[in-house]
């Protein structure tokens, strides 16, 4: 029989050891710590799904929590529930059931829950957990948890959350991956917002987020995966104002200068709503490698389109495939008779001879008129030049000089036979944007969900200004029109102190419109360390852009090369940090190719169409046009905050580290670590990396040795 005493310390020891294998961050995750007998040893169990329901009214948030996990042990477990509490906030509901009895918990404060953090850390040599220190701690014993069986948990906790310089942050800690035994099968965020102010921009820098406004001060967003081991926290910001764009500043300042991110959304526009009346002009490549699927889902999509253009709206179609055939001689209204004809012009569209874009984008372009209203052609094509004028500089040279209403261009590329550089070039030179579809996708789907997205425009030839700051290297450097449901997210460099005034202005019609946000004071804090890497996606989508379209050069080549090691991210200069080799990017690049775009060679030698053209195109424009933080980087990268670590010889190291640098050795563990982590309270989200590193903290290096 064993000695209750000794009984009780395993007890303990087992809610450790299990405690230190999921020291990666946790903040207000809920899990269960399996207690070993006397020489057990029981798998980890792994979580079966993880949902999350969040509704915040006026600032005042409470979160619900419904977790199932796995026992994968064949008998009968006991084990522990540990949620951190996070600051400032109340457990309000906490559902656990043991044979009908509902089990309850305690709350340990911050004091109690530091000693046992420090602790799990001096025992399991697993530096993790010193991220909880200063929290409290929420704990109820579990006991039976079935062999082979399932325990559901459902807490609930409500916490107010702060406003600063006009936005209101929530923030759900999510990191679970040396938690889960297992992929999580089901992991869901469901967000639901309410407030008497008017909801503006609401975004998410740590996860790709869907956002729906559903009235003024009504507006939710939603984040699900499957089969996945999340590993970030899931942030949200929101903002409150009765402008009708709202406007949005935050900034971080490091070593190389201030990073800044401006938000502007319209308010919610409702059906009565003046959303701007449009020129459109649909151009469809019919030529004979349309043939078959491909030209039928064309024909869908544009259908869609037709029958979801505006009563104010003027437009025409053009098939073209070796000749140039328009619907009319010029843009009609968008009536129920001119589009019920449009249809037919489309249903009667066959799929044959060569392919003549330059006359085709350059008739498109001549048909729509000048004036007031915001034009877009939208064209579609499969291939490449192959009758009339073909050579890439003739027809961007053309197509431009056609572009006297200064129309956007919006292309759609399908399939791998497509010139990604006259296509991306024509988006890019007449401020719009290309989209490439495989032809396994769903061409319908994808031509309008884009569509969708630019149907409604409410403010036309954007402009910004700043004051009290110097901006430069601004992505993206040609500013969209702004649409109903939309938002723009701008990123750049700045120096200067402050305060920040910034001044939007658009069209409406012949209206200009204009908005402000005045005297918004630099962040002091390091509330937005995502801001930086942000900046440097976008920084290397640009730069790759144009060696992939102008020729690269070793200068290019370096810059890229040094975000990608500074900001942990996957580009083709950079994938020597990858150890796997036939592990992808979800950016698309294999990431095991050293050099997808030799760095000497010019443009014209690099293929412009295929599979491998159309993938760095796409990869290219991901980079672009990332709105978030939370590209992926490879095993051997470790981000923190705003730092990345590398991992070298079994080391992670500080990326601003440089080799030669005086270093300050430490021993993990030790009274000296210890101390560090109390008197320096900021280096512990660092420290939390490992127990062999190196880290770079306000102009010292520290060297951790075990």
């Amino acid at each position: 029989m064993t000695h209750p005493v000794r009984l009780k310390a395993l007890k303990v020891l087992g809610v450790l050891v299990a405690l230190a294998a999921l020291a990666s961050g946790l903040r207000a995750d809920g899990f269960i710590v399996p207690n070993p007998g006397p020489g057990q040893t029981i798998p980890p169990l792994t979580v079966k799904y993880h949902r999350v329901t969040v509704e915040i009214t006026n600032q005042v948030a409470r979160t619900s929590v419904d977790q199932v996990f796995i026992n994968n042990f064949d008998r009968d477990i006991e084990g522990t529930y540990i949620f951190p509490v996070p600051e400032g906030a109340s457990i309000n509901e906490f559902a656990m059931y043991v044979n009908g009895e509902r089990i309850k918990g305690e709350i340990l404060d911050s004091t109690r829950a530091r000693r046992i953090y420090e602790d799990i850390v001096r025992r399991m040599r697993d530096p993790g957990l010193l991220e909880y220190l200063g929290r409290n701690m929420f704990q109820a014993r579990v006991y039976p948890i079935p062999a082979r069986g399932e325990k559901r948990v459902q807490i609930s906790y409500t916490e107010v959350l702060k406003s600063e310089n006009g936005l209101v942050k929530y923030l759900y800690p999510l990191n679970t991956e040396r938690f889960s035994r297992d992929p999580v099968r089901d992991v869901s965020i469901s967000v639901r917002l309410e407030s008497q102010v008017p909801i503006l921009n609401v975004y998410s820098p740590s996860h790709k987020v869907s956002v729906r406004k559903d009235g003024e001060g009504r507006a939710s967003a939603g984040y699900e995966e499957s089969g996945v081991k999340p590993d970030r926290d899931f942030v949200l910001y929101y903002s409150l104002s009765g402008d009708d764009v709202g406007l949005s500043f935050m900034d971080w300042r490091g070593e190389d200068g201030g990073t800044f991110l401006l938000l502007a959304s319209p308010r919610f526009a409702t059906e009565r709503d003046k959303v701007l009346d449009k020129n459109v002009v649909l151009v469809l490549d019919s030529s004979g490698s349309m043939r078959g699927n491909k030209i039928r889902q064309v024909k869908a999509a544009a259908r869609f389109i037709l029958e979801h253009l505006g009563r104010g709206d003027s437009f025409t179609v053009i098939d073209f495939d070796e000749s140039v055939v328009p619907f009319t001689e010029k843009l009609v209204q968008a009536n129920r008779e001119q589009v019920g004809q449009a249809l037919k012009f489309i249903d009667a569209i066959e799929d044959t001879g060569g392919t003549n874009i330059n006359d085709a984008l350059t008739r498109a372009m001549k048909m729509m008129p000048a004036g007031e209203r915001p034009g877009y052609v939208l064209f579609l094509t499969d291939g490449q030049p192959t009758v009339g004028i073909a050579e890439t500089a003739e027809i961007l040279k053309n197509v431009s000089g056609a572009n006297g209403a200064k129309a956007r261009l919006f292309v759609f590329g399908v399939g791998n036979d497509v010139n990604t550089e006259l296509l991306d070039r024509l988006a890019s030179d007449e401020r719009g944007t290309s989209v490439y579809i495989d032809e396994s996708e769903n061409i319908e789907s994808a031509v309008s969900g884009s569509y969708e997205k630019m149907s409604s425009p409410l403010l036309s030839d954007l402009a910004l200004s700043f004051k009290g700051i110097e901006t430069s290297a601004v992505y993206p450097p040609v500013l969209p029109d702004l649409f109903k449901g939309s938002q723009l997210v701008l990123t750049g460099k700045y120096k200067g102190e402050g305060p920040v005034s910034v001044v939007l202005t658009g069209r409406v019609g012949r209206e200009e419109k204009r908005f402000v946000l005045e005297g918004r004071k630099l962040a002091a804090g390091g509330a937005y360390s995502f801001i930086p890497r942000l900046w440097a996606t976008r920084r290397v989508g640009y730069l790759l852009e144009e060696m992939r379209l102008h020729g690269g050069n070793e200068e290019l080549v370096e810059e890229v090369r040094r975000l990608g090691l500074k900001y942990g991210l996957v580009t083709p200069y950079t994938s020597f940090l990858v150890t796997e080799p036939e592990r992808h990017s979800r950016s698309g690049w294999k990431i095991w190719v050293p050099f997808l775009m030799p760095p000497a060679a010019p443009a014209s030698s690099r293929p412009v169409s295929g599979k491998e053209a159309v993938d760095t195109a796409k990869a290219t424009g991901a980079y672009k046009a990332e709105e978030t933080a939370a590209l992926p980087t490879s095993d051997n990268i470790l981000r923190k905050d705003d730092k990345t670590f590398v991992l070298k010889d079994g080391v992670w190291v500080d990326a601003d580290f440089k080799d030669g640098t005086p270093v300050k050795t430490i021993r993990f563990n030790s009274d000296e670590y210890f101390r560090l982590a109390t008197d320096e309270p900021g280096l512990v989200k660092y420290l939390s990396a490992g127990s062999r590193m190196v880290v770079v903290y306000r102009g010292t290096a520290y060297k951790i040795v075990e």
